[in-house]
Order: structure tokens, then C-alpha cells, then sequence
């Protein structure tokens, strides 16, 4: 739901990003079904916006800012303060993924002032918890960060001039703002704030839980956006793997109908069965459905199998793996289950393709990885497939999209 301040909210953040100048069909099968967020629960839980009342004698406490809906199935917790310039990149990006996840994303707000390093932290903090008294919290805190630029280098009494014009700005009640700031009523908040993000082994700045794990991904929109589509792909998850039910007698064929073209595939039914197995089975069911190619080296390999294009997906379970059935990469277009590396039993639904034969393949590939087939026609649309690799943010800071799988037929003779 986004109430009236938060229409202006949206406003300013964009606003604020033209200053900074800087799906897939739904599965079929037995899947899990996924519903609430594993996120620690909020200290408290408050609505899109807080009212204390026109009371001022009332307690002030730790609380959380919520946006978002609450059987989100996904949420993200952030710790800032509004004087840290990541945490103003982070709070941007947020509001872009919410408007992206609207019924998907829930973004919880919790104060942690760096007043070590932020002179104006905690001054800021007090001035957002001002507004929040008020209903406003979110148009101040989005008005600290588009303006950072203009106070992060004032003198603290400056910036407490500036505040009582960003009051005026947000449409504040302005003699109470400034009665309370002066007062010092929020104050407290700001050692208590910390005390409880230190509880809780907060101890820096930005800091992001996605359903309730600390972010470690590309530090940027492209990044924060590739977790949240992970988060989401749990929806999608399987109960377990599929039973071996290949009929051994028949060869099996796979053809992969990408926007550039089609890619016929030979299965090794005998050499690699649960692979194949696997295989056919994700295909059928629309897991590989409007996948990418998302990691595509040239001259070395093709990725794809994850719908979430983050190259961490999995279909909720994992296979056994037969990276011991006496294939090697020696030759151009193999089929091989993807796996962390040394894990060959972590390989789940995506799968490579290679170029040509792999360099070094005798000791660094051969016996690690399970080869389940070849491609037989279409070699040249996969020599054709976009190059990408979202891991390397120097070389591809804004990976172009991705070749479209759009399904994966299998035939079986």
C-alpha cells in the first residue's frame, strides 16, 4: 500500500536519481509452497507510517519503518544512518526494486548511527524520528539522502538549520518540529538504537539482511536486484528430486529454442542417467522456461539452467553426480551439470556448454564435472550467444541481458 507521503516519497527518489545521473511462466509439478519470510520479526511492527499522536509527553522507543506488503515474500532489512553515502545508494536502489516488487519486496527500516564517523548522524536520526512523530518519516528520510550532498560537510549547527527547512519541505507541523528537536526528546534513541543493533552483531554500516542473511553480492542495484530474484525463486522450489523414470531403450533427444536459433542436443542416457534424467524432467515441468544464458564466455563456455540468471539458483534439491562415467572435455559443444566447484553432488538445474575443448581439461576438468551430452546442430548459435558475466563487475558493470531460452523440448525415439 503506499499511502499519500509516500507518493511524495517516490517523487523525491527520483528526483534524487536524475540529480545523481547516476519472470518466467509459472512451474508446474509438486513444488513447495513458500510463503513467509524468514527474516528476524520486526522489533516493532509499525505500518507505513507512524503517528504518535499530537501528545508530547509520550515514550519514545526503537521501532522499525516498514513499506511493503507483510506476506512479502521477501524482506530486506537495512542498518543506516543518513550521513553514510552508501546507505543513501542503498536506500535509492531499495526504492527501485520496491516499485519493481510491489506485492514481492518488504523493506524494513532500522536506525544505526555511525556517530564515530558521522558527525550528523545522530542529529539526523533525531530529525527523521521528529518527522515519523508527525507521519513523515519516510519524506524525511527521503530528503536527507537526495540533499546529502548539500549538508554532509556542514558544521552540525548548520545542518540544524537546514533541517528546519527540509520540515517545511515535508509539510511539518514546523514550531513542533523544532521544539522537539531542540528538546533533545529523541535524543535517547540514539545510543538506544545502537545498544540494539549491537545485540544483534550489527556493528557496520550499510548493512542488509535478505530474509534474515547478510547481503554478499555485487554492491549494486544489479546485484541487490540479483538477490531478490533468488529470494523469489524459493516459490518455485521442488519437494525433492525427480525419481529415475527414463526408459533405457530409447535415445533421448533435447532441442533448446533460444531467440537465436535452436540447439539439438544428443542425451547420454547410458553414460550419465540421473543427469539426464534430471534434465528432462526440469524441462518438461517449464523450469528452463524463459531462462538466459547468463554466463557466456567466449571461446570457453555457455551457462544457463537459473531462472533467477544469478548463477546461485537451484530447483530446491540436489543430484547425485557422475562425473566419473569415463567422458572428457575434449571436443566442442559437451553438455555438463553445473556444480560448485570440487562439489560435483551440489548440481542442481544448471548446465554448460562449451566452445571447445577445455584447456587443461585432463587435470582441471575431467572427472569433476558430469558430461550428459552434445550439441549435434546449432554449434553456431551457440558460438552466437551474447557474452556476459554478471561475477565480473569491472569488465560487465551492467551485463547486457541475456540470450532468451525460450523452452527446452525433449524427444525420445
Amino acid at each position: 500500500m503506499i499511502v499519500k507521503t509516500q507518493k511524495i516519497l517516490i517523487a523525491i527518489i527520483l528526483a534524487g536519481l536524475l540529480l545523481a545521473a547516476c519472470g518466467g511462466d509459472d512451474k508446474k509439478g509438486e513444488q513447495v509452497d513458500v510463503t513467509e519470510s524468514t527474516a528476524p520479526p520486526p522489533i516493532t511492527q509499525t505500518p507505513d507510517v507512524l503517528s504518535l499522536g499530537n501528545s508530547e509527553s509520550k515514550a519514545v522507543e526503537p521501532r522499525d519503518y516498514i513499506l511493503g506488503p507483510e506476506d512479502a515474500p521477501v524482506t530486506i532489512i537495512m542498518y543506516a544512518d543518513f550521513q553514510c553515502s552508501r546507505c543513501a545508494r542503498y536506500a535509492r536502489d531499495l526504492e527501485i526494486l520496491r516499485g519493481q516488487y510491489p506485492e514481492s519486496l518488504r523493506l524494513v527500516w532500522r536506525h544505526l548511527p555511525d556517530t564515530q564517523s558521522n558527525d550528523k548522524a545522530g542529529l539526523a536520526l533525531q530529525a527523521a524520528e521528529a518527522a515519523a512523530a508527525q507521519d513523515h518519516f519516510w519524506d524525511m528520510q527521503a530528503i536527507l539522502y537526495t540533499t546529502q550532498a548539500e549538508w554532509v560537510e556542514l558544521a552540525p549547527e548548520d545542518f540544524r538549520a537546514k533541517l528546519t527547512e527540509y520540515a517545511q519541505t515535508a509539510g511539518l507541523d514546523v514550531e513542533r518540529f523544532n521544539r522537539e528537536l531542540d528538546e533533545g526528546l529523541y535524543a535517547p534513541l540514539v545510543e538506544q538504537y545502537q545498544e540494539q543493533a549491537a545485540a544483534l552483531e550489527i556493528v557496520g554500516i550499510p548493512t542488509l539482511l535478505v530474509n534474515g542473511e547478510l547481503l554478499n553480492d555485487r554492491d549494486d542495484l544489479f546485484g541487490l536486484d540479483g538477490v531478490v530474484r533468488l529470494a523469489l525463486l524459493e516459490q518455485d522450489f521442488f519437494e525433492a528430486a525427480p525419481p529415475l523414470t527414463l526408459d533405457m531403450s530409447k535415445d533421448y533427444q533435447a532441442v533448446i529454442e533460444t531467440e537465436k536459433g535452436d540447439i539439438r542436443i544428443d542425451l547420454f542416457e547410458d553414460e550419465a542417467p540421473q543427469a539426464v534424467n534430471n534434465f528432462v524432467f526440469l524441462a518438461q515441468q517449464g523450469w528452463y522456461d524463459a531462462n538466459t544464458f547468463f554466463l557466456v564466455i567466449p571461446n570457453f563456455y555457455a551457462q544457463s539452467g537459473d531462472p533467477s540468471d544469478t548463477g546461485r539458483g537451484y530447483p530446491g534439491y540436489r543430484i547425485t553426480g557422475e562425473e566419473q562415467n569415463g567422458l572428457t572435455f575434449d571436443r566442442v559443444g559437451l553438455v555438463a551439470m553445473s556444480h560448485p566447484p570440487g562439489e560435483p553432488g551440489e548440481a542442481g538445474s544448471q548446465f554448460f556448454i562449451t566452445f571447445e575443448a577445455l584447456p587443461n581439461h585432463e587435470t582441471e576438468w575431467d572427472g569433476q564435472y558430469t558430461i550428459f551430452g552434445v550439441v549435434t546442430v546449432g554449434m553456431d548459435v551457440v558460438q552466437a550467444l551474447t557474452p556476459r558475466n554478471p561475477g565480473d563487475p569491472l569488465r560487465f558493470p551492467n551485463p547486457p541481458p541475456g540470450d532468451l531460452i525460450r523452452g527446452i523440448r525433449i524427444e525420445a525415439n
